[in-house]
């Protein structure tokens, strides 16, 4: 690489190719999957990590169960590639962040990768998440996370969290450049960052997880580092009243953010609530005072004409004439989603408690 490599307990430095990772310098490297219900999907991912192209004999699999209901442990368990088999752990309890710290905690890795059964992953996505972190000295470095569809409704939305009228300055949603960042898809990260900042939250149900142990990790000096060369592919929410619950509860997990470390990381997290506050009080402050009927009047009215003005533009881009009301849709159940979420979270006090989300 022809850079200053940062040790992973030790961690050295490869040329990258196209050729088969070299084990020369290359740490043990484990993969936790912490999964739940995912039968469809178990086996696909699977095959995706074990053909990777980082060395096999360096390379652990992890299947943390969290009481599934369906064939996914079953199918985890009789799992064998080449004479290689996953580990898999069984929870007592249902939670992806328990079974994230039940993964790492059983991992033998100094490198420990983050992958979720529903995402599809390259050949290379082990290797360059590790040649990243070497060459970076990041503690956790991740990638671009890209949308497939099924469906014109699917696509819309995948096409709306990717875009920055939906996600403001998320670059692993945009995936424009490469730099270090407030948070990543995923993760690959050092072992003893968990040391230094402790495991994942496990109050899963009123805390976004991945966001808080990544601002954990830069407020202890850490760095969180975004390749945009990186690319791991999901499916989105097919329904768009799935979506706007999956925003929801986003929205309230960042409020679960901002109580817990009392700010945000980003400009773009505050405009959601204070653009439904806004449309919300300003009927209200008008009895009171005539000149906030302009507000209450116009920012209702600036959000449809932009909301409008962007998905138009985006079918006319795609050439997709269905694109523009679809996306439409997509837009409003991200905003108001997740600004109705947050505005719960912090106006209505909630137990800390047990939930699995997709």
């Amino acid at each position: 690489m022809g850079k200053e490599s940062h040790a992973l307990l030790p961690l050295g430095t490869r040329e990258r190719s196209g050729m088969a990772a070299s084990a020369t310098g290359l740490p043990l490297t484990s993969v936790v999957l912490a999964v739940r219900n995912e039968e469809e999907h178990i086996g696909r991912i699977l095959d995706q990590i074990f053909k990777q192209d980082y060395p096999s004999h360096l390379l652990e699999v992890i299947i943390v169960d969290g009481q599934s209901d369906d064939r996914t442990a079953e199918i985890g368990s009789s799992y064998s590639y080449s004479g290689k088999k996953p580990i898999l752990l069984r929870l007592t309890e249902r939670g992806r962040s328990q079974g994230l710290n039940r993964g790492i905690l059983a991992a033998k890795g100094d490198v420990i990768v983050r992958i979720d059964a529903r995402t599809s992953i390259s050949s290379d996505y082990v290797s360059r998440c590790v040649e990243t972190l070497a060459r970076t000295g990041a503690d956790n470095v991740g990638g671009v996370q890209r949308p497939l569809a099924r469906s014109h409704r699917q696509e819309a939305i995948g096409i709306a969290m990717s875009h920055p009228f939906g996600v403001g300055n998320a670059q692993f949603r945009l995936g424009k450049k490469s730099g270090f960042v407030d948070s990543v898809y995923l993760g690959c990260f050092r072992r003893e960052i968990f040391n230094k900042v402790g495991l994942f939250d496990e109050r899963a149900a009123v805390i976004s997880e991945d966001s808080d142990i990544n601002q954990r990790i830069r407020e202890a000096g850490g760095k969180v580092y975004l390749n945009k060369d990186i690319v791991a592919y999901y499916y989105p929410r097919e329904r768009f009243l799935d979506f706007w619950k999956l925003y929801f509860r986003y929205g309230g997990a960042r409020a679960g953010n901002l109580l817990k470390h009392r700010k945000l990381t980003s400009w773009r997290q505050a405009v959601p609530p204070v653009f439904l506050a806004t449309v919300a009080l300003s009927p209200v402050l008008a009895l009171i005072d005539g000149r906030f009927l302009y507000l209450a009047v116009a920012t209702p009215a600036v959000y449809v004409v932009a909301n409008l003005s962007v998905s138009v533009a985006l079918a006319a881009k795609e050439k997709k004439p269905w694109l523009a009301p679809l996306a439409s849709c997509a837009f409003a159940c991200m905003h108001f989603g997740w600004a109705l979420g947050f505005w719960r979270r912090l106006l209505v006090p909630e137990k800390a408690g047990r939930y699995w989300g997709n």
